[in-house]
């Protein structure tokens, strides 16, 4: 996502979530019991997952060439076609680094978005786009959406990854997940009525996660870091009519995952284990939320962001493993993804392509 002023190809075939799986768990069957600090031994399957953005600058000249036709664009100088093949240029770079790293399943980068909230907003009949804001606690900001009550109670939308994530599934050798913004917090950051918002971005959200799981999507994941424990059958709102309308529009075989980020989820993880979802995801850099996951154990599949994915330090085993291991002692389930806690946007490039490369090394033991 941008900071301040900041198709398809031939098809090949993915493959399914379930024949990952089968091929992690061959690659477990002897899980290591102890090693420094290691995890206990453990028929959990770990799937190494990116979540989010990847920088689409770095260093070198070549790797300035979004930036410079991004500065070109805004000013007419280029065409909207010869834009969007430098941008699939670096999409396509974006997917062949997390390849390289080991990560099982991908995404797209995000390398087209402006931010978060207006790539989507501007999909909504009546929605305006103000000015920017920053975007939670980081250096990045987003484009203000505004409903008021010229916008349709009901309006229409477009859907919004469509394209993208038909061109990054064309040429990906692994599996790609779509990534979007959910409508608590797409409501929340917008101008206006909070649950007029909440409805429409409903509608718009439903219908992506209908439209990517018809066209192929195995998992998709939903942001929805201003959701809070209070939005979970509370009295003045309740989020989980409007969670489950999204969680019913996906065909049964893909897997839909809520992701939480930016601060403390300590408190309202309880909570969150009644949101209709596969599996539910925590950022880790902000709270010891292994130790109440330890304790309480889940009912949804979760993902760890266990790898600071906005802090160029390269974390060692002692820093994961530990941590990892208290989420093991009480987990039942099938299978633990592991990624950064963010997109990695916020890093230099080298940093980002190596923050994935040590998280894989780190953890390839758990699967001899």
């Amino acid at each position: 996502m941008a900071k301040s002023k900041k198709v398809s190809k031939t098809k090949r075939s993915v493959k399914p979530v379930r024949k990952m799986e089968k091929k992690v768990r061959k690659e477990q069957k002897k899980p290591t019991s102890k090693s420094s600090g290691g995890a206990k031994k453990s028929k959990v399957r770990v799937i190494f997952m990116s979540v989010g953005s990847y920088p689409r600058i770095g260093d070198t000249e070549n790797e300035q060439r979004f930036r410079r036709a991004w500065a070109k664009r805004e000013r007419n100088e280029i065409t909207e076609d010869e834009f969007r093949q430098i941008e699939r240029e670096f999409t396509k770079l974006a997917i062949e680094e997390q390849e390289k790293a080991g990560m099982d399943i991908i995404t797209d980068g995000a390398i087209g978005w402006y931010d978060q909230i207006s790539h989507f907003a501007r999909n909504v009949q009546g929605v305006k786009i103000n000015g920017l804001l920053r975007f939670f606690d980081t250096n990045t900001y987003f484009r203000q959406p505004i409903i008021d009550e010229q916008t349709p109670d009901d309006p229409e939308v477009k859907p919004v990854l469509q394209d993208e994530f038909a061109y990054a599934k064309s040429i990906a050798k692994k599996i790609v997940k779509p990534f979007l913004t959910g409508p608590i917090t797409l409501a929340r950051l917008t101008k206006g009525d909070f649950k007029k918002a909440v409805g429409i971005y409903t509608k718009l959200i439903e219908n992506e996660v209908r439209v990517l799981s018809e066209n192929g999507a195995q998992i998709i994941q939903i942001d929805e870091p201003a959701l809070t424990k209070d939005d979970i059958g509370g009295k003045e709102f309740d989020a989980l009519p409007y969670l489950e309308r999204i969680y019913n529009a996906k065909k049964p075989e893909t897997k839909l995952m809520y992701y939480f980020y930016f601060r403390d989820f300590s408190k309202d993880y309880k909570a969150f284990q009644k949101i209709p979802a596969d599996i539910l995801g925590f950022d880790m850099t902000y709270s010891r939320i292994e130790d109440i996951i330890g304790k309480d154990g889940t009912r949804r599949e979760l993902f760890l962001g266990i790898v600071d994915g906005r802090n160029t330090y390269i974390e060692k085993q002692k820093d994961v493993l530990p941590r990892l291991n208290k989420v093991l002692k009480n987990y039942s389930l099938e299978n633990i993804y592991v990624g950064p806690s963010s997109g990695l946007e916020y890093l230099p490039r080298k940093f980002a392509f190596l923050k994935l490369k040590n998280l894989t090394s780190m953890l390839k033991h758990l699967r001899k």
